[in-house]
C-alpha cells in the first residue's frame, strides 16, 4: 500500500494514519545526520530529518533526501548469486557465495599478486562499513587499492 505523506493530515498524528517513525542515521554518506524513517509496516514511506540531530541540525541534504529509495528497488538483490560452470548467476546460500568471493580473492592474489586487488567502498554505507572495507583491502592483502565513490 503506497501512502502519500502530502496527503496525511498535518494535524493528525503520523500514527493516526498507522505510520511509524524510527530515528536512524542516513545511509548515505559518514557524516552520521540523524534522520526518522518513516514505515508503514514493512514498507519505507519516507524520511525526515531529526530535529535534534548533532551533525545536521534539523536539516537534510539533496542526497540524505532520498538515501533510502534503494531499499525497496525492484532491481536490488534479495539473494546471494554465484555464477555457476555456466556463466549464469544463480541464487545460493550466503556461505556459498562467501566461500566463492574468498576463493576468488585467493586466485587473484596467488596468480596476479596483492596489488591484483582492488576495493571499492560504497557511499552508502556507514563509516565503520568503509572503514572495515579498507582495513580488509589494506591489511589482508597488503595493498592501498580502495577508494570510496564519496570522496571529494
Amino acid at each position: 500500500m503506497e501512502i502519500s505523506l502530502a496527503a496525511l493530515d498535518k494535524a493528525a498524528p503520523l500514527q493516526a494514519a498507522g505510520i511509524r517513525k524510527t530515528r536512524s542515521v542516513c545511509a548515505y554518506c559518514g557524516v552520521g545526520c540523524a534522520v526518522d524513517i518513516l514505515t508503514h509496516g514493512e514498507r519505507i514511506v519516507g524520511i525526515q530529518p531529526a530535529p535534534d540531530g548533532p551533525a545536521n541540525g534539523g536539516a537534510l541534504c539533496v542526497k540524505g533526501q532520498f538515501a533510502f529509495d534503494f531499499v525497496h528497488h525492484p532491481d536490488r538483490l534479495a539473494h546471494p548469486l554465484v555464477r555457476r560452470g555456466d556463466g549464469q548467476l544463480h541464487p545460493t546460500t550466503w556461505d556459498e557465495a562467501l566461500d566463492a568471493a574468498a576463493s576468488g580473492f585467493r586466485r587473484a592474489l596467488a596468480v596476479h599478486g596483492r596489488h591484483s586487488i582492488y576495493g571499492i567502498a560504497s557511499g552508502r554505507t556507514p563509516s565503520e562499513a568503509n572503514y572495515l572495507m579498507q582495513k580488509f583491502i589494506r591489511a589482508g592483502f597488503g595493498t592501498h587499492n580502495i577508494d570510496n565513490c564519496s570522496r571529494a
